[in-house]
């Protein structure tokens, strides 16, 4: 049987005869339906038979991998005519001393990728849905170690464009000048995009294809991102999208309109949650609320390990007052910051009777309205992040939301005592 690919996987296929070797990594893009999940299969089991490659097959968790992504792969044995060459296991396909290894990234609870920091040998690194992937910091961390001294090393991200303020979309295209959609090489990286219109007709099934083209038709912004797979501005759901924060240049807020300066927060409680402290300085400016975010603790390590920062940011910004929600683990982090800021801040416990997701959509929209944010948050990483994370805060979407509630939340916290202190200016 003759396999018919897109002429766009050509350069793809040339990296296995040593074309391009500049490149170390590719960015596979794409709708539903644009088969790039076939290709890479394809292609790892050619890299196996006849390059005698090694490859590291992954995604973020080890969900659904033996069930879903190994499965892909063995389809394409009989597809390839290669049964009689290789050896399916439970978790490998082998040939000759070589392999495709299957194996998540992440191990266990927390962001751990220790048990792929120890994998030698493999050159092909091959991460399907990289858009799971939270941070560069994750992906760089295996990247590193995909490094053999023989063959040529390549890591091929799979993925279905999300977000413009995803790592993948700021770290690869945005700072490299490359739009999204784009077929080429440019430094170390060859970009492929492919939709379901670059695949041979006789590959698709005729019902979805007419749904395709009445979804152009009907919800052309929600064709172009899921079939077309475009990189979007605003997720549909997100409760505080970019477009609706406000920005200013904070090194020019008068002092003497400042009345207040506090920071609040909720310490991390489990894997995966980020200890978000925001601080702020209040204003009155023509009997109106305005509240600058100054800096941020954004961190997944918790205040035991950040708190030396945090401490030095406030004594930075002179913060008078610092809440600190004390259910769970937060009574520990209240204590230590109790002891090392006692001279410099107030800081005071607070409990709360509702869940996040209560008190988010509570405050949301008076964080929308009054809090003012730095315009200059891409220079650093950590604000970077903790925009990133309340620009995603998507309503009823659990899997949307997970570890990335708490930026939003500490945000919320802060408006909820906002509006108790100020009540009077605020209500009348």
């Amino acid at each position: 049987m003759q396999i018919k690919f897109s002429k766009k996987y050509k350069p793809l296929f040339q990296l296995l005869t040593g074309k391009y070797p500049e490149v170390d990594t590719v960015i596979l893009t794409g709708g539903r339906g644009s088969a790039k999940s076939f290709v890479i299969a394809c292609l790892a089991l050619t890299a196996l038979v006849y390059h005698a490659w090694n490859v590291l097959y992954t995604r973020f968790t080890n969900v659904s991998i033996i069930d879903s992504i190994k499965p892909e792969v063995d389809d394409k044995i009989e597809l390839l005519q290669l049964s009689e060459y290789v050896n399916s296991t439970t978790s490998h396909i082998e040939h000759n001393g070589n392999r495709i290894a299957f194996k998540g990234i992440k191990t266990g609870s927390k962001q751990q990728t220790a048990n792929l920091k120890s994998l030698f040998g493999f050159n092909l690194f091959v991460i399907d849905e990289a858009e799971e992937t939270p941070d560069f910091e994750t992906f760089e961390k295996v990247f590193l170690s995909i490094r053999s001294k023989d063959k040529r090393n390549i890591t091929i991200l799979i993925l279905n464009p999300t977000t413009s303020m995803h790592w993948i979309y700021e770290h690869f295209f945005e700072k490299k000048g490359v739009e999204g959609g784009s077929n080429l090489v440019r430094d170390n990286v060859m970009y492929i995009h492919t939709t379901y219109k670059d695949v041979s007709k006789e590959y698709l099934a005729p019902n979805i294809l007419k749904y395709y083209e009445r979804m152009q038709e009907d919800e052309p912004e929600k064709y172009d991102q899921i079939v077309g797979g475009g990189w979007i501005t605003e997720p549909e759901g997100v409760l505080l999208p970019l477009s609706k924060l406000r920005f200013e240049n904070l090194s020019n807020i008068p002092e003497e309109n400042i009345v207040f300066k506090f920071a609040c927060g909720d310490p991390a409680d489990k894997g995966g949650d980020h200890f978000s402290f925001p601080m702020f300085h209040v204003a009155i400016i023509d009997n109106n609320l305005a509240c600058f975010v100054k800096d941020v603790i954004h961190s997944r390590d918790g205040i035991e390990v950040v708190n030396d920062r945090a401490i030095e940011k406030m004594r930075t910004l002179f913060i008078e007052e610092s809440f600190l929600e004390v259910n769970g683990v937060g009574v520990g982090a209240y204590l230590l910051l109790k002891r090392d800021l006692s001279n410099h801040s107030k800081v005071k416990p607070f409990t709360s009777t509702i869940n996040k997701e209560v008190r988010i959509l509570s405050h949301y929209e008076f964080v929308a309205k009054y809090f003012i944010f730095d315009e200059n948050y891409k220079n650093d990483p950590e604000y970077k992040l903790f925009i990133n994370h309340v620009t995603s805060y998507q309503k009823d979407d659990d899997t949307a939301n997970k570890n990335k509630k708490d930026a939003i939340d500490s945000l919320c916290s802060a408006a909820s005592i906002l509006k108790i202190k100020y009540k009077k200016i605020l209500y009348g």
